[in-house]
Parts: C-alpha cells; sequence; structure tokens
C-alpha cells in the first residue's frame, strides 16, 4: 500500500464502479463525474491510473457526465480479492475503507480520505449571521464507511455525524459527515488537502475573500 493507490481506492470508493463478470470476460474500474468542472481531475484520475498500473484509461464525456474506463483483470481481481472492495449492486450502501488502509500510516489513511472527499464530498460557504461560515461534507449512504470516516477524522479534527432522510438515495437514508468552521476547514486542506483543483480553488477563492 502506498499513498497513490489509497487515493485511488479512495476515489473508487467515492464515485467508482468495479465491474467483474468472468463468464462474458468483463473486467473494468469505471468512475463517474461532472464534465462541468472535473475536467483536469479527471485528467489526475487517469495519471494515477498508470503510475499504478501503466494504464491511463479512457475518458468519455458526455451531456451530462464524464467517465473514465480502464480494463484490467488484473487489477479488479487485486482490488476485489487482495484489497476487499465490494463490487456489483449495493455497493454504495455496502462499502467501506479496506483495513490494510485503515492498519497503515496516517499519510495513507489520509490520501483514501482525500479521494473520497474529492468524488463524495463538499466544500461550500454557508451565511451564518454577518459572516460567511466555511464546510466541509461527506455524504455517504454506508453506515459502516460514516463510521470508519468518523473515527478517523476526530483525532483531528472536530467532526460531527448524522444521518438524513434522503430519497436521492436507495436506502432513503444518508449519513453526513462534516468538519465546520474557518479553522477546521483550514487544517482539511493543510492535512488531507485536495486533489480536485474545482474543490480547491473555491477553497482558494474563500481564503482570499476571507482575507
Amino acid at each position: 500500500m502506498n499513498k497513490k493507490l489509497s487515493e485511488l481506492i479512495g476515489i473508487i470508493i467515492g464515485d467508482g464502479n468495479i465491474c467483474y463478470i468472468p463468464k462474458i470476460r468483463k473486467y473494468y474500474i469505471e468512475i463517474t463525474g461532472n464534465p462541468k468542472n472535473e475536467e483536469s481531475y479527471y485528467d489526475y484520475i487517469s495519471q494515477l491510473f498508470f503510475d499504478i498500473i501503466g494504464k491511463s484509461g479512457t475518458i468519455l464525456f458526455r451531456n451530462r457526465g464524464l467517465r473514465i474506463r480502464v480494463y484490467s483483470k488484473e487489477f479488479v481481481e487485486f482490488l476485489i480479492n487482495h484489497i476487499g472492495l465490494c463490487f456489483g449492486t449495493g455497493k454504495f450502501w455496502r462499502v467501506e475503507i479496506p483495513q490494510e488502509i485503515i492498519q497503515s500510516s496516517k499519510n495513507i489513511v489520509y490520501s483514501c480520505v482525500r479521494g473520497i472527499f474529492d468524488t463524495d464530498g463538499t466544500f461550500f460557504v454557508s451565511k451564518k449571521g454577518l459572516k460567511n461560515y466555511p464546510s466541509i461534507e461527506i455524504v455517504t449512504c454506508s453506515r459502516k464507511l460514516a463510521i470508519q470516516l468518523y473515527d478517523i477524522l476526530r483525532n483531528d479534527f472536530r467532526v460531527n455525524m448524522r444521518h438524513r432522510n434522503c430519497e436521492k438515495y436507495t436506502t432513503g437514508r444518508a449519513y453526513v459527515i462534516s468538519v465546520y468552521g474557518f479553522e477546521q476547514t483550514n487544517k482539511w486542506f493543510e492535512i488531507i488537502g485536495s486533489s480536485n483543483s474545482a474543490k480547491f480553488f473555491k477553497y482558494q477563492n474563500f481564503i482570499k475573500s476571507f482575507k
């Protein structure tokens, strides 16, 4: 395990899908995103794949989506059999951070968290009275993943975990991991960071306006 692989696994946990159908010899990893502001981030993901397995994959644009797909039986079986990533129907409420990452160094663990944040997380600024109030949220319908994120982050952050009803999710319920306030969000970008330029630039613009 290393930081690049851990971050890629976090990305797959967030917005990824593993296709594993041996009967028809179909093996690939697919990640989907927003074509409006994530094109450069998907170039970054493509480079991650190349650095790890020597394949950069194919980036495709659709009317409402951005997709990268990488075909590799060896890597798919590695992720499933060695790392223990779940796949197939129900992935989104069963997914969790693999124990090999949980038991690794903090840098490797936070690399995975960065991948999850860059795909399933948001940085936003809301009004509280006369002040702009920055927040970071990661939303998941996997209770196991939510508990893992809470346990990881509470060592360095004032973190909150709650659930909310949400028709968007198959279970009807989503779990929200939150970090609030200037000090905590600033600490997030210092310690965990973001490889997604859309999220990072939004944070940088807030910092400029805050100053």
